[in-house]
Order: structure tokens, then sequence, then C-alpha cells
């Protein structure tokens, strides 16, 4: 079972995964949309296959009236215990950046970071079904309602670093990767290395498991203008390769 990128956050402990069974019979998800919403399609095959936990609603729209919506719960459930829980899931990669002011830990995209992250599910996802009780459905209104949460990923410290880091409430046996500049792959891994991208719905997927699965050769002559999740042979952990711009410009 992976490790999770966050532990218990306030008010919103981790989900116990030993309640999940995997599907019997292989489940068919569209590889090309989002990977939030790839994850979120996966994360519902598994608990719709899980005879302890009851998946009541997906993407449960919170409507303040016809014309405005506060938000909107990834799933509610009953557990076995007949409790009712808003579970928020997500798959979420950082990488470890030194600024004058200290480490700060923006995405692949740097539009998006951790702490923003971390914030927004604090102050917004997670209190949904406090703050707008009497928005939610019916059914639902006088329902004593808990939030948990799952959130997979890795953090990626610089290539250079000896210690990793750790933002607050990360789960200090989350999965680690490494990163780099581009213009620094000349510095670390010799001519011969061979290096084959991961497709980004291959994200979550802990690198040894990938080790039997074809990838397509990656070239370090290759032009990109994005971050670039990498597995290179001899290594035992992913790498993103970054443009040498990163972080300043946000990747599309």
């Amino acid at each position: 079972m992976s490790p999770l990128l966050v532990g218990d956050l306030p008010n919103a402990p981790r989900f116990n995964r030993q309640s999940l069974v995997a599907p019997e019979q292989c489940v068919e998800l569209n590889l090309e949309q989002k990977l939030g919403h790839l994850y979120e399609d996966a994360f519902a095959a598994l608990l719709a296959s899980s005879p302890d936990v009851e998946l009541l609603e997906r993407n449960l729209q919170v409507q303040r009236n016809r014309h405005s919506t506060a938000g909107e719960l990834d799933f509610l459930v009953r557990e076995l215990n007949g409790r009712l829980t808003h579970l928020e899931i997500a798959a979420k990669f950082y990488l470890a950046v030194k600024s004058d002011n200290g480490i700060y830990f923006p995405g692949p995209d740097s539009r998006d970071n951790y702490d923003k992250k971390i914030q927004r599910l604090l102050s917004h996802q997670l209190t949904l079904t406090q703050r707008h009780k009497r928005d939610l459905p019916p059914d639902y209104r006088e329902a004593d309602i808990i939030v948990k949460q799952l959130i997979y990923g890795c953090l990626f410290d610089h290539i250079t670093e000896v210690q990793p880091s750790f933002p607050e409430f990360s789960n200090p046996d989350c999965r680690r990767g490494k990163w780099l500049h581009r213009r620094e792959l000349a510095d670390h891994f010799p001519s011969d290395s061979q290096f084959h991208l991961i497709p980004k719905h291959l994200w979550p997927v802990p690198i040894k498991l990938l080790e039997e699965i074809p990838l397509e050769p990656w070239r370090p002559e290759s032009t990109h203008d994005r971050c670039q999740m990498l597995r290179i042979n001899g290594y035992l952990c992913p790498y993103f390769i970054a443009p040498d711009e990163y972080p300043k410009q946000a990747q599309g």
C-alpha cells in the first residue's frame, strides 16, 4: 500500500484504507483526462467494490441557491459503523525549492504549491459540511457528518540536497523523489544513462512497480517547457527534470 503524502489534519484524520477492497474485475479508466479526475474515477471504483463502505454521493454540489455553489464534496460515504463521512482525496506532487525566505514547495506547475493546497483544504474543502450544513441535500442536513481525507503523492528534493524536507502536516514516511534543472543533467548522470518518461497517469505509481512497464525513452537533448517525471535506470526513485527557469515560470 503506497504511503500517503499527508498525515492527519486538524479535524480531518486520514481515512482508514484497510476497509478498501480492490475490484475483482479490471475497471476501464479514461487515461487522457486530468490526473485528479482519473484518480477520483479509480477511487470511486475502489469504494464501490468495498463491502465495508457504502458510496452515497460523488462530486456532491453544495448549493447556496440555484445560482451559487459553495463547493463540492469529493465523496460522501457510510462507513461500517454507520457514520457518514465526507471524504476528500487528491494525488499531488511537490518540489522542494530553496529561496531567500526558506524552502517552499511548488508543484510541477508552479502556480500550485503545497502550502496553498493545505490551506485550501483546511479553510474550505474540509469545512463544507460544517459551514454549509443547511445547503446540503435534505437527506443529509441533520446528519452527523465526520470529515476525513486521503492525499497521495510524492515530495521531490533537489538532487544536491542530503536531508529531505518536510512541510507541515506531511507524512514523514511519504514517497520521495529528486529533481534537477535540465542544465544540471550532465553534472549528475553519465552520458550512457537510460531515461524513460513516466506518463502523467502513472505518476502516483511507486517506481518499483514501473520497472516492468514499457515506457517511452526520453533524450536529454529533447526540448521541453514543463517538468517531466522520469525513470532512470539504476536509480530507485523518480526524478523530475525541470526547465532551467523553473519555478519562476508557471508550467502550462
